[in-house]
């Protein structure tokens, strides 16, 4: 959080339901609510990532001492650099697999009269299981790939270029 914008400070009753996200059970007093204003303060709105992030922190810290500050911020700054690196990782293997992963799909189309499962997609072009949905996601927003919410329904996309050739 930068030094020039001071978060809204949490009320209260915001306090509780960060705790109650956190899995406390009941009303927790209100020296332990004092004790999480300043992480609640700065954990911002509720689902947002910043504030998923401080109601992990606490649901993982022993007998409810809130995380410092320090510590939200710097687990912060490492979510956000990994997210930073995985959208590049992503980003690579949608420019150098785009081809592939239109190929690969058409065999499957072709063999099978249906599209290939995102695992299989994934599986044969070697990408992290972590990253596959991101990567097919980009792909069908590029115009490589289309999919709905039925099984199999990966395929390739018409290619608008060469309508009426």
């Amino acid at each position: 959080m930068s030094a020039t914008k001071r978060p809204r400070r949490a009320t209260r009753s915001q306090v509780r339901q960060f705790l109650a996200a956190a899995g406390y059970a009941g009303t927790p007093p209100d020296e332990l609510v004092d004790t999480y204003v300043d992480l609640v303060s700065a954990a911002g709105r509720p689902g947002l990532p910043r504030h998923r992030l401080a109601v992990h922190l606490t649901a993982q810290s022993p007998g409810w001492s809130a995380p410092a500050l320090d510590v939200f911020e710097a687990a912060w700054r490492e979510q956000q650099q990994a997210r930073a690196e995985a959208a590049a990782t992503a980003a690579t293997a949608v420019q150098r697999d785009a081809d592939r992963a239109r190929a690969y799909v058409a065999s499957v189309w072709e063999r099978t009269g249906a599209g290939p499962t995102w695992t299989e997609l994934g599986d044969a072009l070697g990408w992290p299981p972590m990253l596959r949905e991101r990567i097919i996601r980009t792909l069908a927003r590029e115009g490589v790939l289309t999919y709905s919410t039925e099984p199999r329904s990966l395929a390739v996309a018409e290619d608008v270029g060469d309508v009426g050739d």
